[in-house]
């Protein structure tokens, strides 16, 4: 996960819609470098055209960016234009997924087949240092409208209008009688018992059976006495109190 991070697995706008497959309802910008009146806004069909001034029906389906622009410029190289310069921007994607959460640029994103969720995060800027390690959920929509939410994995397969969240790193709080007093990430499976394991466990002082929990909940702060095998949530704060003896 922190590789993602790292500047090697970054993709810019330009280099990844470069290699996106076009397809029937993507609306396109075609602009001719000094040929205003050539300039088009286009949805492709759904059998895969578009019409181009001067070169008239065009097939585009299953062309990338990259080639339609080598296609273009060699239409009208034949015999229209002299050394034409076009570019061809995606204006709008058929299909998408939305990437949220602890990304650097959370949006949609265009959607190919064989997606992963790497790349659908790499697309998104790559994660965030408050980026949780191996927490990232999938919503979809199933046939017949039913919603699902699945855990999934850097290299799982993600599917179209998928919304993908990378959840952000969340802490416990362990204080008093424990060797190393501080914060540790918090995971579903932690105890009491866990949380002051992190912590270096119990000093000779301390009173493990008058363990404490401080919660905040709904904006007030309750206090919970606590047993080793109780289970924590993200933000509590532990406090073993030194023993009277």
């Amino acid at each position: 996960m922190a590789l993602l991070i790292g500047a090697g697995l970054i993709l810019s706008g330009p280099a990844w819609s470069q290699d996106y497959v076009l397809g029937p309802r993507d609306v396109l910008n075609i602009t001719v470098y000094d040929h205003k009146d050539l300039d088009t806004k286009v949805r492709i069909s759904e059998d895969g055209k578009i019409t181009f001034p001067l070169l008239g029906e065009i097939s585009v389906s299953g062309l990338t960016v990259q080639r339609l622009e080598r296609k273009i410029t060699s239409l009208l190289a034949n015999g229209y234009i002299v050394d034409p310069h076009v570019g061809v921007f995606v204006e709008e994607f058929r299909v998408v997924v939305y990437v949220t959460g602890e990304v650097r640029k959370p949006g949609s994103y265009p959607y190919e087949e064989g997606m992963t969720v790497i790349k659908a995060i790499s697309l998104a800027g790559g994660l965030t240092e408050r980026a949780a390690d191996g927490k990232i959920k999938v919503t979809r929509k199933e046939q017949g409208g039913e919603e699902t939410t699945l855990q999934v994995g850097i290299h799982d397969l993600i599917r179209a209008n998928d919304v993908l969240q990378v959840a952000e790193k969340r802490w416990v709080y362990v204080t008093g009688e424990v060797k190393k007093p501080g914060s540790y990430l918090y995971d579903d499976q932690m105890t009491i018992l866990k949380a002051i394991t992190l912590a270096g466990g119990l000093t000779d002082k301390a009173a493990p059976n008058r363990t404490q929990i401080i919660r905040k909940a709904d904006g007030k702060e309750t206090t919970i006495r606590a047993k080793m095998e109780d289970s924590t949530q993200p933000e509590d704060v532990i406090v073993v109190p030194e023993s009277f003896f």
